[in-house]
């Protein structure tokens, strides 16, 4: 993608509590400009694969191998298809003078304070699985 001097970004997060939420395993905001591929796993999760997510190797990922971060979705039965679909719309739509900043799964229900909330869910995303930074 063409860098215009601002960049959208994705915002996942895999955890119900807000307090547990201490890592690039358990959260990450990625740009767009980073995004190489989308790729269904199963009639009911899909892979998103980015380019180098973050700067430098986290703890968590030394034994791993490979170039490119991926964030793990769980989709509704066979609606991978019209999830592709939403996101690649997202993607090609414009900032319409907001911050930039999507979110496209956030599992969090307790927030800091122990308050209650609704998780959010982007198109027929129904929860974040793995995150992998590299």
């Amino acid at each position: 993608m063409t860098n215009n001097n601002y960049d959208k970004y994705w915002y996942f997060r895999n955890v119900t509590n807000e307090d547990s939420d201490s890592s690039q395993a358990t959260s990450i905001m990625l740009p767009l400009s980073k995004l190489v591929s989308m790729i269904p796993t199963s009639t009911t999760t899909m892979r998103i694969y980015f380019d180098k997510a973050t700067h430098g190797t986290p703890s968590f990922e030394t034994n791993k191998t490979g170039q490119h971060g991926s964030v793990e979705l769980t989709i509704k039965q066979g609606k991978v298809k019209e999830t592709i679909a939403a996101l690649i719309a997202l993607l090609n739509s414009g900032p319409k003078h907001n911050d930039g900043i999507k979110v496209i799964v956030d599992d969090s229900t307790i927030d800091f304070d122990d308050t209650t909330r609704k998780a959010v869910y982007f198109s027929h995303i129904t929860g974040c699985g793995s995150i992998n930074a590299r």
